[in-house]
């Protein structure tokens, strides 16, 4: 291995992009033309060391090796020749300021004490860069030492080489933006080098400032600061540190670091304080935005666990009034009773609209909200707006049937292609489709149609229903305003339109809208193309509908929709029952199940209280089937599965989550840990039914 380049001129290169000497040798660690900065470092007597981290090695100036009284060698020599010199109290703490240094990567001050050969005890100041190689890995430590040892010479030899101290501090750290100063306590005299000024955005003056001169460049919340370590500087103390701010005439705000020691003059007895200052405003930018991410990162975990807490909080109170309601419903069939069975029918619909209605209310709520706190996950896909338009149509028939609006679409001009995420694409056609027929009127009719817009595509939404008043638009897609609609029997949330803005956005677009009072309106929904024209997603990326996020299974939306009763060719009475566990703690939630299933012969439930009981009963008669409540009062549903999976005569066993959780995390680390699925409470019961069908069916009877 070629040794590092001896001395100043192996030092003084640059030392980011200096080749590693290990790699490229002596010649290689010095740019052309770089002699003169070697003659004039060893001339001015400047201390200089660098110490190669890969190799341990140590090359210096010819001033460092005098300092230390040791004769120049020939080349690199073992760092820990130096390393010994350390008293015995300072090597622990010398290793500490190395590997912190290696932490931090910022320069670095040390006041350490040296004992040399003859016994001399030298305090050396010294001021350390870490070096990296072209792959920003550590490649070496670059000093500048300077002696600050108290010596009892002649006044005349102090004063000659504070002189040379301050010449070889000026020359080493001009070109690093250092400024060093000197200050008498006693005298309030101070003396301040060129680079003093420049930290402050001054020009160099022929002396330096006064006292209140100085503290009026400081931060006035940073005064107090300044004051106090200044009243501690006024005696011999040991070396100080600090930080603050100063404000430049042009009225910017820089941060400067501050590093000082004391001398004594041994006959005058007077003291004087040595210092350096280096600008620090980008490390504290950079330490502050560190700061700021930590606090939003906690903040939006905060808000994430509030916004699960709140949906569970609301969707376990739903469970009970959709699922009794449904329940109801299906025995009081028309035609089955008089009519007071017939009013109490009625009235059950009105609970459950109601339900379903504040069920939505939440879901658009957990929607903006992710949307708003930047946790929604889109992925951006080609999407074919005739595909997506053929899925979206029939999910929105039945309601305008329903109302007498007729649903028309241009096949030819949809035969587009943009970029978005399909899932939400089809949220936001779904909303303007179903806004188009609610406030339209009897024999009505919503269109949709697209068409290029230059590297974006237009897609459009015409109805000729109510319009929407000039002076009421710019309200349209504010959360909760229904622009009075609240006040007529049309069902809504009013954030829907908040929802299709911000989705849209999000995924690269824009939304207009054109209307005029009596006439109707135009939604627009602009979205840009994809990068390869004419690229068609395969038929899995236009997924079927969802349910509260879930993923159904194939064809189950359709039959869930038109079910209103128990399932079609269910299993006789004398069929062999399927076992079924649910780990439920509330007593509503499993009375529902256990009544819904009372509906469809061919099943046998057992309900456990809570994660123990229900671990004990899986393993006494494993089921065919558990159904897991996420949230159990003596364990969370992670920790059930975790240890049904631990034992062999339940590791098999499909496990469904049962959850008013249903945060797209909470789905993900779910499916992950193995669950066979994640259906949401409250209960959609036709769909309930056909997913236990799909996964468990009824055995036929023998």
């Amino acid at each position: 291995m070629p040794a590092p380049a001896p001395h100043a001129a192996g030092l003084l290169s640059d030392g980011p992009a200096a080749t590693p000497p290990h790699a490229a040798g002596t010649a290689a660690a010095v740019r052309p033309g770089d002699a003169w900065i070697t003659e004039a470092v060893n001339r001015a007597g400047i201390a200089v060391w660098r110490r190669d981290l890969s190799s341990d090695l140590l090359v210096g100036s010819d001033a460092f090796f005098r300092l230390l009284e040791m004769p120049v060698p020939p080349g690199p020599i073992p760092s820990q020749t130096v390393r010994r010199m350390l008293l015995p109290e300072e090597g622990e703490r010398a290793a500490e300021l190395t590997a912190a240094l290696l932490a931090s990567g910022q320069p670095q001050e040390s006041l350490l004490r040296y004992r040399l050969d003859s016994g001399r005890v030298l305090q050396l100041l010294t001021r350390r860069t870490l070096l990296r190689d072209t792959l920003g890995r550590p490649q070496a430590v670059l000093a500048v030492t300077l002696d600050v040892t108290d010596h009892h010479v002649r006044q005349q030899d102090a004063e000659r080489e504070l002189a040379d101290a301050r010449e070889r501090v000026a020359l080493a750290v001009s070109g690093a933006g250092i400024g060093t100063w000197e200050w008498w306590p006693q005298t309030g005299q101070a003396r301040w080098d060129e680079n003093m000024y420049r930290l402050r955005g001054m020009e160099p003056g022929d002396r330096a400032p006064t006292h209140d001169e100085r503290m009026a460049l400081i931060h006035p919340e940073d005064r107090g600061l300044v004051a106090e370590v200044l009243a501690q500087r006024a005696g011999a103390g040991p070396t100080l540190a600090t930080e603050f701010r100063i404000v430049r005439p042009d009225g910017q705000v820089r941060w400067l670091a501050s590093r000082s020691a004391t001398l004594t003059d041994p006959e005058t007895g007077e003291a004087r304080r040595i210092g350096v200052n280096w600008d620090i405003t980008d490390r504290r930018v950079a330490e502050q935005a560190r700061r700021d991410a930590e606090v939003a990162l906690r903040e939006s975990h905060a808000k994430s666990q509030f916004l699960a807490r709140m949906s569970h909080e609301l969707r376990t109170p739903l469970n009970a009034v959709l699922g009794f309601s449904q329940l109801l419903l299906a025995e009081a069939a028309p035609g089955t009773a008089g009519a007071g069975r017939l009013s109490q029918r009625e009235s059950l619909e009105h609970i459950r609209r109601a339900g379903r209605h504040l069920l939505s209310l939440v879901d658009d709520v957990l929607d903006l909200a992710r949307i708003e706190g930047g946790e929604l996950t889109l992925v951006r896909e080609p999407v074919r707006l005739a595909d997506l338009v053929s899925q979206a149509l029939p999910m929105v028939a039945p309601q305008a049937e329903s109302a007498g609006v007729h649903l028309r679409a241009d096949t030819a001009a949809l035969e587009h292609t943009v970029l978005a995420d399909t899932r939400r694409l089809r949220q936001v056609l779904l909303n303007l489709l179903s806004n188009g027929i609610k406030y339209n009127r009897s024999g009505g009719q919503v269109a949709i149609d697209a068409e290029a817009a230059g590297a974006l595509v237009r897609l459009r939404v015409r109805d000729n229903g109510r319009g929407i008043a000039a002076d009421r638009l710019p309200e349209l897609f504010q959360p909760f305003n229904r622009l009075g609609a609240e006040r007529e029997a049309i069902e809504g949330t009013g954030i829907g339109l908040a929802i299709v803005k911000s989705l849209v956005e999000h995924m690269g677009g824009h939304v207009q809208v054109h209307s005029r009072l009596g006439e109707g309106s135009v939604f627009e929904v602009l979205l840009p193309r994809p990068a390869a024209r004419g690229e068609r997603p395969s038929p899995s990326s236009v997924a079927p509908a969802t349910d509260g996020g879930m993923p159904a299974h194939p064809a189950q939306a359709a039959a869930a929709a038109a079910f209103e009763g128990p399932v079609p060719g269910a299993a006789p009475a004398t069929a062999r029952r399927r076992r079924l566990l649910y780990i439920e703690d509330n007593e509503v939630n499993a009375l529902i199940v256990s009544e819904l299933l009372a509906t469809v012969p061919g099943y046998e439930l057992v309900v456990a209280v809570d994660g123990t009981r229900g671990l004990a009963a899986a393993q006494h008669a494993p089921p065919e089937l558990v159904l897991l409540d996420m949230q159990l009062p003596d364990m969370d549903g992670f920790e059930v599965l975790r240890r049904l999976r631990e034992s062999p005569a339940t590791a098999s066993l499909p496990v469904v989550a049962l959850s008013a959780n249903v945060m797209p995390d909470q789905v993900r680390r779910g499916m992950a840990a193995g669950l066979a699925d994640y259906w949401a409470k409250p209960l959609d019961v036709p769909l309930f039914l056909q997913r236990l069908g799909a996964l468990l069916p009824p055995l036929a009877g023998r």
